[in-house]
């Protein structure tokens, strides 16, 4: 009887937090409603307006390798932060 009596109060007292919960998950899917579509841009059409001589020192200065190793290298610090008595 006991155990039951703690179980209800317990419920009780999560009530609050989780109706206030489900209102901040109801306000944040309506705000996000809000925002507007983004239109997506073709990246051919980009790198056709690029002139040569940029892509030349695109090519030569490696840029698609730097870009891969920047991103691997911050991908591997998020994770590595994430682990406890590490980060």
């Amino acid at each position: 009887m006991i155990q039951k009596l703690i179980d209800a109060l317990i419920d009780i007292v999560l009530w609050v937090p989780r109706q206030l919960f489900g209102l901040l998950v109801d306000g944040v899917e309506l705000m996000l409603g809000w925002i507007p579509d983004i239109d997506i841009v073709d990246l051919q059409s980009v790198f056709d307006g690029l002139g040569g001589q940029l892509l030349y020192f695109l090519t030569v200065f490696e840029f698609d390798y730097g870009i891969t190793a920047m991103m691997t290298a911050l991908i591997a610090r998020f994770i590595l932060r994430r682990i406890p008595f590490i980060g």
